[in-house]
């Protein structure tokens, strides 16, 4: 990568991770970015688990129902994955010039890198609107990096921590008791919509 390029991609990273008022990432965009341009992107999707306990089928479970719903999604749009690069929590997280590199070869024009991570945390609920209450919920923590595959200058930065983030939580701030917990697919769903939104727009 030419070192302007370089420094470009650095420095819309380093934006991408620098914290908002309340101390959150802040979602970077390249100025000159239009979600048109991706049309068959390679993916790469890695989702591992953090804080609460899950059994083996239950992790492959819900990463499987993930990738699945992050390709019906993408097909949904007209978005026709070239590839797609399947990491779990014992891999890392992938090398960006090797991707970009990857990507070139299979004549993709972009790079979507997906970084999901699940944990069954307490939460809490309707602050400051209400009264405010805790349940114990899965939370899918999102992020996305997306790549253009043909100079690896960084188009899009979404942190895990930010606003792609998902509950498996319905909850009902007038009337609590009303509140249901997300089936996972449904959870899943949502969170897919709220990535592919903020990455190729409404």
């Amino acid at each position: 990568m030419p070192r302007s390029l370089a420094l470009a991609a650095l420095g819309l990273l380093a934006a991408g991770c620098a914290g908002g008022p309340a101390g959150e990432p802040t979602p970077t965009t390249a100025t000159d970015f239009r979600p048109a341009q991706i049309r068959q992107p390679m993916l790469v999707v890695r989702v591992t688990f953090g804080p609460g306990t899950y059994d083996p089928r239950e992790r492959d479970i819900l990463a499987g129902e993930y990738q699945g719903a992050l390709l019906e999604g993408l097909n949904a749009r007209a978005v026709l994955a070239r590839d797609v690069e399947v990491r779990g929590e014992r891999d890392r997280k992938p090398e960006a010039r090797a991707a970009v590199a990857r990507a070139r070869e299979l004549g993709a024009d972009h790079v979507i890198a997906v970084e999901v991570q699940v944990a069954r945390v307490e939460t809490v609920f309707c602050r400051p609107e209400r009264r405010p209450f805790y349940a114990t919920v899965n939370v899918w923590r999102q992020g996305v990096e997306v790549a253009r595959a043909a100079d690896g200058a960084l188009r899009v930065v979404v942190a895990q921590g930010s606003a792609l983030d998902e509950t498996e939580f319905d909850a009902d701030c007038e009337n609590p008791r009303r509140s249901r917990r997300l089936a996972p697919r449904e959870a899943i769903e949502a969170a897919v919509k709220k990535l592919l939104g903020r990455v190729l727009g409404p």
